[in-house]
């Protein structure tokens, strides 16, 4: 999800990097519809590899979201392009919450990748302008708050986006603020590292020449829409397919 300004110039490595992790994203998700659906026992929220494959694509995604932040102000972000992308990532939020509390009460995504990228922003806006080893500080601080400042307390509903729960509430996306705050701080400090003689790494001139990398990369660089419309198109082919079976029983 590009919640950066303007999008010029785009550099080929940061859209494949987004398209891997819509691609993996994609895959969790079905797998998840599978499980919902009786047609696969993915222990999706219990297995230890479920849950680092999500913890893997959270990480690439705020990483990239990090470094953008750099890149935006480098390019002259202005307010209006600031709250214009702000308020899509946050409707965009919205409109996710409300479908999964209607498709599964029980699991719906009440603070998932979207929500955190928007606060994430607005905190980022205010913490981009300390130094690098406050950052690294921060985010070191934010890692450990879940294992040091847990407290009932924050069990409440209207605090779980917090982070700090004893018990992690179900959800097929959930990112509260701690741990994962964290990444983004640090992928501001990894920008700050690419871009610190004031031009692009070499890195960022690779152009992929691959059909497939091309086709993430194309992913990559339309993250938002694939990642509003893929659960929809999965679920609802999915829920077809089993009034077919239904039916036909």
């Amino acid at each position: 999800m590009d919640e950066s300004a303007d999008a010029r110039p785009r550099y080929a490595l940061i859209d494949t990097a987004r398209g891997v992790a819509i691609a993996l994203m994609i895959v969790y998700h079905f797998s998840w519809d599978l499980t919902f659906f009786g047609l696969a026992g993915f222990r999706i929220f219990t297995d230890p590899w479920w849950i680092w494959f999500a913890n893997v694509i959270v990480i690439i995604i705020l990483g990239v979201m990090g470094v953008t932040q750099v890149m935006a102000r480098r390019r002259g972000l202005t307010a209006k392009a600031f709250f214009r992308r702000l308020g899509l990532i946050a409707a965009s939020a919205g409109a996710v919450s409300l479908a999964t509390q209607w498709m599964d009460p029980g699991s719906y995504v009440f603070f998932g990748i979207l929500h955190h990228i928007a606060l994430a922003s607005v905190i980022i806006a205010g913490a981009i302008f300390l130094p690098s080893a406050a950052l690294v500080l921060l985010a070191a601080l934010i890692l450990a708050a879940p294992w040091f400042l847990a407290n009932p307390a924050f069990a409440a509903d209207w605090l779980l986006w917090v982070g700090l729960s004893p018990v992690p509430p179900a959800s097929v996306d959930y990112v509260p603020l701690a741990p994962w705050l964290a990444v983004p701080l640090l992928g501001v400090v990894a920008g700050r590292r690419m871009f610190r003689d004031g031009s692009a790494p070499a890195a960022l001139a690779w152009r992929p020449a691959h059909p497939i990398l091309k086709l993430i990369r194309l992913a990559g660089r339309h993250s938002l829409a694939l990642y509003l419309l893929h659960q929809p198109i999965l679920y609802g082919g999915l829920y077809l397919f089993m009034g077919m079976i239904g039916r036909g029983g």
